[in-house]
């Protein structure tokens, strides 16, 4: 391994605004390293990655090189013929394939220990991805997913940890209650986000697909999507209400001589009763205690 340059920005210029991880230097130092001694990291949150994207990098770091260090952290291993130094990336994988599609030998990277466990490592690559913007919807979801189930991570913590909001992390988990079929549309960018978060509205997978057809066609835009799942919950709403309710309601009105509101929900509900003044309210009153 060779060294190369001091970068004084440190992890800063790989991932741009980095609230959660903070170099313990401000110098950092970047060597040359064998480009077959770097592994891609296991904890890599992208799937997907672009072949033409990384064809035409490709050809720019064959005129330029790579003008961006590899973040790696180092690994040691005892062998019948000595040390055996390898090296797992944290972040930068485009630049890596791009770098080896080139045929380079060497890459500049910056070597990072303290990135040693897993979640760390995942942590890193999903901030960087996110940052900048290379993960699709499902990707992101799933990174989510995964540091919420393998490493106890509230969505509170997750969204600090990536600068988001708890909602906006929040929504991208409940991508992942999607039919498979639905989520690889929304995965290969045949869908959007905003047409994915409308079809999450709908509780009937039958109606949902429909409206998924429609999308698909072209018949349907994500607003217009958003607002037949908006009717379609008021009108299941409304539903339930006369099913269950509207009887009731009419014979409390009656009753109590004013207008009478029952509002439920999944974990109990509430009754609203109106007056236009204290004569009425003690009237209400002495009806229901009587």
């Amino acid at each position: 391994m060779k060294k190369l340059f001091g970068l004084g920005k440190g992890l800063g210029s790989l991932i741009p605004d980095g609230k959660t991880i903070t170099p313990n230097v401000e110098k950092e130092n970047v060597f040359y390293v064998e480009i077959n001694k770097i592994k891609p990291n296991p904890d890599q949150p992208r799937r997907d990655f672009d072949e033409e994207g990384i064809a035409e990098l490709s050809k720019s770091i064959r005129k330029y090189g790579v003008l961006q260090p590899l973040l790696v952290t180092k690994f040691e291993e005892e062998t019948s013929r000595g040390l055996d130094v390898s090296y797992v990336l944290i972040a930068g994988e485009r630049r890596l394939r791009a770098a080896q599609k080139a045929g380079l030998p060497h890459v500049p990277v910056i070597v990072k220990d303290e990135f040693e466990k897993k979640g760390e490592r995942l942590e890193v690559a999903l901030i960087e991805n996110i940052q900048r913007k290379d993960l699709n919807p499902i990707e992101e979801a799933e990174a989510y997913d995964r540091l919420r189930d393998e490493f106890s991570l509230t969505q509170k913590e997750i969204a600090e940890k990536v600068s988001k909001s708890r909602e906006v992390v929040a929504n991208a988990i409940r991508l992942l209650n999607l039919p498979k079929d639905i989520k690889e549309a929304l995965r290969s960018e045949k869908l959007n986000r905003s047409h994915a978060k409308a079809l999450l509205a709908f509780s009937d997978e039958a109606k949902q697909r429909e409206v998924y057809n429609q999308i698909l066609s072209g018949g349907m835009t994500s607003k217009e999507a958003e607002a037949v799942a908006s009717d379609h919950k008021a009108s299941k709403s409304a539903v339930k209400k006369d099913n269950k309710f509207i009887e009731l309601e009419r014979n409390l009105c009656n009753t109590l001589s004013t207008q009478v509101v029952i509002q439920a929900g999944s974990s109990g509900g509430k009754i609203v009763i109106k007056f236009a003044n204290l004569e009425d309210l003690n009237k209400i009153a002495k009806t229901i205690i009587d």
